[in-house]
């Protein structure tokens, strides 16, 4: 009834100049809001490259400002919404960066790389049931991705599982060779079922795959400790050193440096580092016992020179 008289109202070339002009501005304002939606994402993709390389440049304060930016501008970007994760997990602020990371992690489709940050997160925080449901999501998605193979492995040694961490490592390690983080992890689990042999060879493998003298701090260390555990305490206390004058030694790298040191033999040595490593935390405890009982070694061929 209504179209009909509508009809009959108006002449026909009425009616579809009306229906045009309808079409035209509904196809105005689509333009527009995609116009707005791609502006959206271009600013957020940009904000998200300068987060990115303010964190290469460890500027984690200025990435954390530039992501939020980015997810407040474009907030199903799920580049900028797991990059601000990261930067809310560097900061301590942990619930939020698993929230973000899951709503990273929707927003990609479950894109497997994404939900093996995912479960790097949950692993950290203790979660070891959700860790391993991400793993086994990550790896039923691509069975050749070494991340999921390795988080896989993280999990099963967080549980106790040694004999299958291995197998996931190696896994992994079919998959991604070079892959720094497993092999120590796989020597770590080695050194665990008592076979230091074996700990100590996959470290060195690691190793000899850096030019001398550029071998990562954490590499030297731990072939360090592979090397006491062998009886190789001469060589233990040079990759220690090593691992010593790079930036950032730690407390315990310093007092088991003073250890090598002390059963090779070098006790001037090892009076010189532990005490460096008081200096650096005066309330240690192995290192306060190291220097007592360096001082009674020390006291003792004193009073045997005197015989």
């Amino acid at each position: 009834m209504t179209l009909r008289f509508f009809s009959a109202a108006l002449p026909w070339g009425w009616l579809c100049l009306l229906f045009a002009a309808i079409v035209a501005l509904s196809g105005c304002q689509g333009l527009r809001c995609r116009k707005v939606s791609d502006e959206s994402i271009n600013e957020a993709r940009q904000l998200s490259l300068q987060a990115r390389d303010a964190q290469q440049k460890g500027r984690w304060e200025q990435a954390e400002e530039f992501y939020a930016s980015a997810v407040t501008r474009c907030p199903t970007d799920e580049r900028a919404r797991c990059g601000y994760a990261e930067a809310l997990w560097h900061r301590g602020a942990k619930i939020d960066a698993v929230s973000h990371m899951e709503e990273g992690v929707r927003l990609s489709l479950d894109d497997p790389e994404r939900v093996v940050q995912l479960g790097k997160m949950y692993l950290e925080r203790g979660e070891l049931h959700r860790a391993a449901v991400q793993a086994e999501k990550a790896i039923s998605a691509n069975r050749q991705l070494a991340s999921a193979w390795a988080l896989r492995g993280d999990v099963q040694q967080a549980e106790g599982s040694r004999t299958e961490a291995l197998a996931s490592y190696h896994r992994a390690l079919c998959y991604q060779p070079q892959y720094p983080e497993v092999q120590l992890a796989l020597a770590d689990v080695h050194s665990q079922q008592g076979k230091p042999q074996r700990a100590l060879a996959t470290i060195q493998a690691l190793a000899d795959h850096y030019p001398a003298g550029q071998i990562p701090y954490d590499v030297s260390y731990r072939q360090g400790l592979a090397l006491r555990c062998t009886g190789r305490y001469r060589e233990s206390a040079e990759c220690l050193a090593a691992a010593a004058r790079q930036p950032g030694a730690s407390v315990e790298l310093l007092y088991d440096l003073a250890r090598s040191q002390a059963l090779a033999g070098d006790k001037a040595g090892a009076s010189q580092t532990v005490a460096a490593s008081l200096r650096q935390k005066p309330d240690h405890a192995p290192s306060q016992n190291l220097q007592q009982e360096l001082a009674g070694q020390q006291g003792q061929m004193a009073a045997v020179g005197r015989l």
